[in-house]
């Protein structure tokens, strides 16, 4: 009998029935191993894989023009549907990646914007329980009540790879604070995260050719520059500093940054001052409270066009939940809004030389210098300046007129035309990826925050003028840098021709001043004459408005908008969707 079941035992059959017995202990092992103390990230990498690799696939096999339209739009929409999925699951730093995804839609089909949008809202947050260690791992030998007093047990906020508590401090219990703690299973995800995002660069680029590696280094620095707590802290007083030694005092008092309490910060623990406003993610509630747009967005364009053209260190993410609106406290007498500026993870710090270039190239749009912008612009690596505006502006890019030559919608080509336009953007992005390669790096996180503030300034009614605003900080920071430049000590040493005393003479000196000032001066002549023309069409439209009954644009992003739109009508021949123009 015993003979029998051992030999039974060896039959191939059952052999095969034990490996997968151990093949599957094995597997639920890992999944609960990587599940309990690893935070998923294994499982997470795969599955980032395998829905990557299905939209890949779906792409590569169906994406062929005589299907039509509607299978090409079918194809967009599972392919978004299925990234947004991930991103939900997978929760953490993927949230981020597909905030960034979004940001660009207007570089994808319309569905990606429509399905991505949805990771900006809130994410969920994690239990007090969870975030105690977290706390107690960046102060050794201190517990929570060691360092804080009224730890409030919910979250009042929560984004994609930390969550904020109220609570005071043991030191100063009078004082309340913002504790901003990372969730605790971002330290144990980020590696895989990374190396996730790593693999699907690389298989993007093998799949579709097309080249985004070279940003893969980049991203990575900046996420985790973001999940460094003590350089935000850093970074939210150096924003502070600025105002108050480079700002005129208008600025100064218009814009609040909170204060950084440094002996309750760590890399995973950011605690700073307690600040009641109400978040520009509500407009509604600021009209209820009796706030004037115009002044908001006045104080919000002047902030970061001071940053961008003056200070050179520039906030990289002020979308409306970043910016709270409150009562000055410096003024008893009357309502006075002051911006609060949070969430200092992820800035830029711009080269003197870009911002003299950036400066330089904002003069010579407003008196037409065409010269001097080919020059920048070359300087800058760019050749399709359609594309190239596409990316750093995030508008969509104006089709060649050549979709329309032999092919129409009455011959039954229509279908045709949607699939050579998307291949178009396909050919013209990858061209224009290979040279953003060369680009200074500050110029797409610049432009990224006038795009969102832009945006910011759209959802407020558009009640300034933003151009008017940016263009008189860049002729204040041009002026400056060329006055600073001309009495500088060091300005008779030239890196490519050495020492030239005839630079150091009081006459080139003082000619120098006169050029920063004479730039100053045709800068703002030049807006002036901007800002009357806007104002005559202004009431041009009002009087058109009123005897026609037909609404006339009269601010000058809706005036882009539409110029936008009708010329792609034009080039495409259908309707688009102009809230893609908004980042």
């Amino acid at each position: 009998m015993w003979s029998y079941a051992s030999h039974a035992w060896r039959h191939p059959r059952h052999k095969w029935t034990t490996r997968a017995c151990v093949a599957s202990a094995a597997l639920l092992a890992g999944y609960e191993y990587d599940r309990h103390f690893q935070a998923s990230a294994v499982s997470r990498t795969l599955r980032t894989f395998v829905d990557i690799a299905i939209i890949c696939g779906d792409y590569k096999l169906n994406f062929r023009s005589e299907r039509g339209i509607e299978h090409l739009n079918k194809i967009h929409e599972r392919a978004a549907r299925r990234l947004l999925l991930c991103c939900k699951e997978n929760g953490g730093l993927f949230i981020k990646f597909g905030q960034s995804i979004a940001v660009q839609s207007s570089l994808l089909p319309p569905p990606f914007r429509k399905e991505l949008s949805v990771l900006y809202d809130n994410a969920p947050s994690v239990p007090v329980s969870e975030i105690v260690p977290v706390i107690e791992r960046g102060f050794p030998g201190r517990s929570l009540d060691d360092i804080f007093v009224d730890f409030s047990p919910e979250a009042v906020a929560s984004a994609s790879v930390a969550q904020v508590h109220t609570a005071r401090l043991r030191s100063d219990p009078s004082r309340v604070v913002a504790v901003k703690v990372q969730k605790p299973e971002i330290k144990l995800q980020i590696g895989w995260d990374l190396f996730a995002f790593r693999a699907c660069a690389h298989l993007i680029e093998f799949a579709f050719e097309v080249p985004i590696m070279w940003s893969v280094d980049e991203i990575e620095r900046r996420l985790r520059e973001e999940l460094d707590f003590e350089r935000e802290a850093g970074n939210s007083e150096l924003a502070s500093r600025d105002l108050d030694t480079l700002a005129d005092r208008w600025l100064r008092r218009a814009v609040y940054v909170p204060k950084v309490y440094w002996e309750a910060t760590s890399r995973e623990v950011l605690t700073t001052e307690w600040v009641d406003g109400t978040s520009l993610v509500h407009p509604q509630k600021l009209a209820t409270e009796g706030w004037s747009n115009k002044e908001i967005m006045q104080q919000m364009v002047a902030l970061f066009a001071f940053q961008i053209f003056v200070a050179g260190n520039v906030h990289g993410d002020p979308h409306p939940g970043n910016l709270l609106i409150r009562q000055n406290p410096s003024n008893n007498h009357w309502r006075e809004p002051q911006l609060v500026l949070l969430d200092h993870g992820l800035y830029v710090r711009e080269s003197r030389q870009f911002r003299r270039q950036y400066a330089e190239f904002w003069r010579s749009a407003m008196i037409g210098n065409k010269k001097s912008m080919t020059r920048i612009a070359e300087s800058w690596g760019i050749s399709d300046a359609g594309m190239f505006s596409t990316m750093v502006s995030l508008k969509p890019p104006i089709m060649g007129a050549h979709h329309r030559s032999g092919v129409n919608a009455d011959d039954g080509g229509e279908s045709k035309r949607a699939y050579e336009q998307q291949m178009e953007v396909k050919r013209r992005t990858i061209a224009a990826l290979r040279e953003s390669s060369n680009l200074p790096p500050e110029l797409v996180f610049v432009t990224r925050n006038m795009n969102i503030v832009r945006a910011n300034n759209q959802s407020l009614g558009t009640p300034v003028n933003r151009v008017q605003i940016l263009g008189q900080y860049a002729a204040l920071g041009l002026r400056r840098m060329l006055i600073d430049e001309a009495l500088s000590s060091d300005r008779r040493y030239s890196g490519a021709q050495g020492v030239r005393p005839s630079r150091d003479t009081l006459l080139s000196r003082v000619v120098g001043v006169l050029a920063g000032e004479w730039s100053y001066v045709t800068f703002r002549l030049a807006l002036w004459a901007a800002g009357a023309g806007m104002a005559v069409y202004g009431v041009w439209a009002r009087i058109w408005s009123a005897v026609t009954g037909v609404p006339r644009i009269r601010d000058l992003d809706g005036i882009m908008d539409e110029a936008m739109r009708s010329a792609m009508e034009k080039k495409l021949g259908y309707r688009i969707d102009t809230s893609l123009f908004t980042a």
